[in-house]
């Protein structure tokens, strides 16, 4: 091979580089770098019914103490033993239906 087939070959990978370096350099979506986020700030806000209501002091009205009390512990048993029912065990059958 001539010299200057070898010299350009040595040369090659540090072309290469230099190109994707500037590939890396170049930002080519401003307009969307800049309204990033947008929709998921919008969406949050959107699911708020009212944005003023952790500044509301009056107390709520509903349920006495001892009522919520109870229906609060009745939901919390509820996830001990749903109806009063232990969950039976999940079983599979693997294989054809001969039973052997």
């Amino acid at each position: 091979m001539p010299t200057s087939h070898v010299s350009y070959f040595r040369c090659l990978p540090a072309l290469l580089l230099a190109l994707q370096l500037t590939a890396c350099a170049y930002q080519s979506t401003p307009q969307l770098d800049q309204r990033f986020g947008d929709a998921v700030r919008l969406a949050m806000a959107q699911q708020v019914l009212y944005p003023a209501a952790a500044r509301n002091q009056a107390p709520a009205n509903g349920l006495d103490g001892p009522s919520a009390r109870a229906v609060m512990d009745r939901y919390r048993a509820s996830f001990v033993e749903p109806n009063g029912q232990v969950a039976q065990p999940v079983q599979f059958m693997l294989g054809g239906g001969s039973g052997k």
